[in-house]
């Protein structure tokens, strides 16, 4: 994707409804989409040097995005752009963790304590990943009531799911709410 208003048009198409994913072992989980969850998806709160972005409700700032009364052009002259630019560049690739794919693994009750540096992923039980190349793309789960995309990370590396528990996903519904 070139740019954040791409990427916030691709995911309106995500909310309102709920994806169901099944997993093997009888696992059954429920991923719940809302406008709030885009701000951290893209990592916008890297972008400290914004003042659009400061202070302001996540899911606001989505439809300030999606309005254009935030511009793409703006988070492009971020000095702080390049943290996030492979995740707005990727982030075309976050439907097709959605759509079944028998080559699609998710891991299970995801280990913090297994990776070799600090993170900020406390509420992640679940990650999606694809290996894209030699790009692994994530879509972190988190659970604060429901499970949420947390966030969505774009690494060279396979740190986030070496060593984890990885199941097979066997089948995904798209529940309209």
């Amino acid at each position: 994707m070139d740019n954040i208003l791409e990427c916030a048009k691709l995911y309106e198409k995500l909310l309102g409804k709920d994806y169901a994913f099944v997993i093997e072992n009888d696992i059954k989980i429920i991923i719940h989409f809302s406008a709030e969850n885009f701000y951290h998806l893209l990592g916008l709160e890297k972008l400290t040097d914004v003042e659009q972005l400061k202070n302001k409700q996540p899911a606001r700032v989505y439809k300030q995005i999606l309005s254009e009364t935030i511009k793409s052009s703006t988070i492009q002259k971020s000095n702080l752009y390049h943290l996030i630019e492979n995740r707005i560049k990727y982030f075309e690739h976050i439907k097709d963790f959605l759509s079944y794919d028998s080559s699609n693994k998710i891991i299970v009750d995801f280990d913090v304590k297994k990776l070799s540096f600090k993170t900020k992923l406390h509420n992640t039980k679940f990650i999606l990943y694809k290996h894209i190349d030699a790009t692994y793309l994530h879509l972190t789960i988190g659970y604060k009531r429901v499970l949420y995309p947390e966030t969505f990370i774009v690494e060279y590396g396979s740190q986030y799911i070496s060593g984890q528990k990885m199941l097979d996903i066997l089948s995904i519904e798209v529940i309209d709410r």
